[in-house]
């Protein structure tokens, strides 16, 4: 692996770039406290930005190098984040997860940002990319397939959701000829 660390992606809407902490209000307001954008998320909204601030410190404290976390940002303004949430380099397999502002879903941008962010972590040398969801978060599922990701497997019942009913997981993955 050639690890980097997050850089700057740029996109023809977006650009992805790296966490700051004078991102908490934006991000805060745009999407962590959003019961909604949390619903299939393994967080819970965020009830005060003192809560965004620990999330935001939480991922500048990570390695630099070996840490990916993006903010998607669209015309200056924060609108989501995608990162990889798994990483295993012996296998050279990383997930990825993402959370978008309740404006912005239904427009392409998830699909946008996964699509850049999996040719950058292809091209650092992961050969295999992950991600899974809920099989009721059909919106995310269809970001996975449009970038070109193949379900590969559905844990029945794996999920314990938020109000206490059970999801199948859906697993997702790709190789860079699929991209």
């Amino acid at each position: 692996m050639n690890h980097c660390g997050t850089k700057e992606i740029k996109t023809e809407r977006l650009l992805l770039r790296p966490f700051r902490m004078e991102d908490a209000a934006a991000v805060f307001e745009g999407w962590t406290s959003d019961p909604r954008v949390a619903e299939y998320t393994t967080w819970y909204a965020h009830s005060n930005i003192e809560e965004t601030k620990g999330y935001i410190g939480y991922i500048l404290s990570q390695d630099g190098n070996r840490s990916y976390n993006w903010i998607m940002e669209k015309d200056g303004k924060p609108i989501g984040t995608i990162n990889v949430c798994y990483a295993d380099d012996r296998l050279g397999v990383a997930g990825l997860a993402y959370a978008l502002s309740y404006d912005s879903w239904g427009k392409g941008y998830a699909t946008e940002a996964a699509r850049a962010v999996a040719r950058f972590l292809f091209g650092i040398g992961y050969r295999k990319l992950i991600a899974g969801c809920d099989a009721d978060n059909v919106g995310s599922a269809r970001v996975l397939e449009k970038i070109g990701m193949k379900q590969e497997g559905r844990l029945r019942k794996q999920i314990l959701r938020k109000d206490g009913s059970w999801g199948d997981d859906l697993q997702f993955g790709m190789f860079f000829d699929e991209l």
